[in-house]
């Protein structure tokens, strides 16, 4: 009888687990299509809750409030950065630039990005997720990428590619948030060849990031 009760007992907390899990997909698939229908200044947890069929309690039990779920439903939708190793140091880093292209041009990032900035000045917890998740995750992966580049000698032993990265990512903002325009096919290949032709350089008073 003890074990039947046991069994009965993993039996229900699997199926809470399993509604746990539905609940929590249906909140940030929810969170994404109002998102893009109302934009992030409109977005309430009121009505993701409403929409997705759930309670606010149920919504407040895993995020804090409106921005660190919206930076969860985002972040479902993220490219990863392309780390393969292919011999084709160009190739390479093109495939990673195309990526951040597509991340910083996507739409979704364009909408939310700068409010969640915004929020991130008054949450400091928030604004460690956003670095870690979003920015210094890929980051790590594309400077992989890059170093390869500079241990085959295809670009200079002194390249600084934390400035590069923050070059490509600052360009791609920039045009992806004021003039809604995303790099396309040529404009990567073109910014690639430039960046493995003459990249900014490390100088004795700079640090390489591994020696920080």
């Amino acid at each position: 009888m003890g074990q039947t009760r046991s069994l009965t007992a993993t039996s229900g907390e699997n199926g809470q687990r399993m509604r746990d899990l539905e609940a929590r997909e249906r909140i940030l698939t929810t969170t994404l299509k109002m998102l893009g229908e109302l934009g992030y200044s409109r977005l309430t947890i009121g009505g993701i809750a409403q929409e997705a069929g759930v309670g606010k309690a149920t919504i407040y039990r895993s995020w804090p409030n409106k921005a660190a779920l919206t930076l969860d439903a985002v972040r479902t939708q993220l490219p990863q950065i392309p780390v393969e190793e292919t011999g084709d140091s160009e190739q390479e880093v093109i495939a990673v630039a195309e990526t951040l292209a597509a991340l910083y041009g996507s739409p979704r990032v364009r909408l939310v990005l700068p409010a969640l900035v915004s929020d991130a000045a008054a949450d400091p917890e928030l604004g460690r997720r956003l670095r870690e998740e979003l920015i210094e995750e890929r980051k790590r992966q594309s400077t992989a990428v890059l170093q390869r580049a500079v241990d085959r000698g295809d670009m200079a032993k002194d390249a600084d590619i934390s400035t590069i990265l923050d070059m490509w990512a600052g360009l791609m903002l920039f045009r992806s948030l004021f003039f809604d325009v995303s790099f396309d096919e040529q404009a990567v290949r073109n910014l690639v060849a430039a960046t493995l032709d003459s990249p900014p350089r490390l100088t004795d008073a700079c640090e390489r990031p591994s020696d920080r």
